[in-house]
């Protein structure tokens, strides 16, 4: 049963950064974007190739990253620039990445026989690999948590905040609408690129239809965070996030544990949505809801 919850924190951490993206994208922009199914894939191929091939963890993560954002980019210039729909924009990049990651992965598939060495020189509190990854990717996302709270605490981060609050305020105030949704959307799928990256590493492959549904999940990671903590500050809602996402990789742990046959959890995943979605609109006494946005 240990062996249970380390797994599934450990994948939760993993996959906090699809969460922490798509709180960036849909709760700070206030825009759908639909990119990530398509970047979580790219992160996750873009560093299965470099590993199998023997590059440094960092340096295939770092790749992965800058894949990510580089798909973000094409999906708020097609935006922003072209005037494209928001929901359509993600969707014609979603649609472009699929045969761009099968291009860079040489194969629908790809295996990694060996943990990560960086992994391996962590220490494991006692409770072996799953132990050495919880700390890795509980340091990896810490970190994040941190610089993306310092960055939505600058001028710049305000201004991307007041973005998605209020455009026509924003751009009274001389607010570049144009850039900030770019450089946001940009940064949102670096953070789900390195998300397919870790998840990636940590399952033992990489496969090109991995990254389908993954709006739906992150969305549902975040939802669940905030349900949970009812944050009233930035870093409580990334703190929040990240906990939704551990309890989201639970959930589904528990029910595969309970009998839940593979092809169900599509289902399960849809029913466990609507349920965060009913408990968020509970109010507990003593907490007022916080709405869609963060002062």
């Amino acid at each position: 049963m240990l062996s249970l919850w380390l797994g599934a924190a450990d994948q939760g951490l993993a996959y906090a950064g699809l969460a922490l993206g798509t709180y960036l994208t849909l709760r700070v922009l206030n825009f759908p974007d639909l990119t990530v199914d398509g970047s979580f894939a790219l992160g996750g191929g873009t560093a299965a190739v470099l590993i199998s091939q023997g590059a440094p963890v960092p340096l295939a993560l770092g790749l992965a990253i800058l894949f990510g954002c580089l798909a973000g980019l094409v999906t708020g210039l097609i935006h922003t620039r072209l005037g494209v729909n928001d929901l359509f924009a993600g969707i014609l990049t979603t649609t472009g990445l699929y045969s761009i990651t099968l291009r860079l992965m040489g194969r629908s598939n790809i295996p990694l026989s060996e943990t990560p060495p960086g992994i391996l020189a962590l220490p494991d509190l006692g409770l072996g690999l799953d132990g050495q990854w919880l700390v890795g990717l509980g340091l990896a996302m810490g970190g994040l948590i941190l610089l993306i709270s310092l960055l939505l605490a600058t001028d710049f981060g305000l201004a991307l905040r007041a973005l998605g609050n209020n455009p026509t305020m924003a751009r009274a105030n001389g607010i570049n609408q144009r850039r900030g949704l770019t450089v946001g959307i940009a940064a949102a799928n670096g953070l789900v690129a390195l998300a397919g990256g870790l998840v990636a590493s940590y399952q033992g492959f990489a496969d090109v239809t991995m990254g389908i549904g993954s709006l739906i999940l992150g969305l549902g990671m975040v939802i669940i965070g905030e349900s949970l903590l009812r944050p009233r500050s930035v870093p409580q809602a990334l703190l929040a996030v990240v906990l939704g996402a551990i309890v989201f990789r639970t959930m589904i742990a528990i029910a595969l544990q309970l009998g839940l046959e593979p092809v169900d959890l599509k289902l399960a995943t849809a029913l466990l949505l609507l349920v965060a979605l009913a408990f968020g609109r509970l109010r507990i006494p003593g907490l007022s809801d916080q709405g869609r946005q963060l002062g």
